[in-house]
């Protein structure tokens, strides 16, 4: 196809299978990868055919008076996640100088794309064990 007298072509041209002039098939590249997916993962799958919901470690890196800021370093460890504060304080029990310190895990759908599909639930807390006692750590609720 010609191009037009403005140097443009006036009509889209057919690209596929069984292109005439023995250029490479567009149609046959892959464009990219989607973020969290991976062709064919061995996983087991839960409901609708996507990896089951998993606990994992959060990292608490500012405490606000009304949003947490916290890194899941098991999902994407580069990325911040907005919580709210009363939400990690009601689901822990624990106060702002104890959540500076807690060990925070949290249950995900490990396969979210973004954080607002992470669906994060089941806040746990584990406390250090105060100095001169035994080792550990202790549960929280």
């Amino acid at each position: 196809m010609a191009p037009g007298a403005d140097g443009y072509r006036a009509e889209a041209e057919e690209v596929g299978p069984g292109r005439e002039d023995g250029s490479p098939d567009p149609l046959g590249v892959p464009m990219g990868v989607l973020i969290g997916g991976s062709p064919g993962a061995a996983e087991a799958t839960g409901p609708a055919g996507r990896a089951p919901d998993r606990r994992v470690s959060a990292q608490l890196l500012r405490f606000g008076s009304g949003t947490c800021q916290v890194v899941l370093p098991d999902w994407r460890p580069a990325i911040a996640v907005s919580v709210p504060t009363e939400q990690l304080q009601r689901s822990t029990g624990l106060g702002p100088e104890e959540l500076r310190s807690a060990l925070l895990s949290v249950v995900i759908n490990p396969e979210a794309v973004h954080d607002r599909e992470l669906g994060m639930r089941d806040w746990q807390a584990e406390l250090p064990a105060a100095r001169g006692r035994r080792r550990g750590r202790r549960p929280v609720r």
